[in-house]
């Protein structure tokens, strides 16, 4: 929609380096964030053992809460959703700069 489309036709190659490279890193990121995923215990989320449940209400306020379950149990999950959003951000910016 924001491109001629006759004009990037003309020098179209099916395959390049670029796209391998391309494809491969993508690819190790999909897989290391599906392990990540898996791996991750989610259930210790939800049911934590209530003494330690009024400890962590009365000591700390729930967004620092939030801060520390991102930092220690989270941390991976959490860069690598940081790293597709930023791809997502700068193809976003190649797509709008074009």
């Amino acid at each position: 929609m924001f491109m001629n489309g006759s004009e990037y036709y003309k020098d179209f190659n099916l395959w390049t380096i670029g796209n391998g490279v391309t494809s491969l890193v993508c690819t190790s990121i999909l897989v290391s964030l599906i392990t990540t995923i898996l791996d991750t215990s989610w259930y210790g989320i939800i049911w934590t053992i209530r003494s330690n449940q009024i400890i962590e209400q009365d000591l700390i306020s729930n967004s620092q809460q939030i801060g520390i379950h991102l930092a220690t149990d989270f941390f991976l999950p959490f860069e690598f959703i940081s790293i597709i959003l930023l791809v997502a951000l700068i193809g976003a910016i190649a797509v709008a700069c074009q």
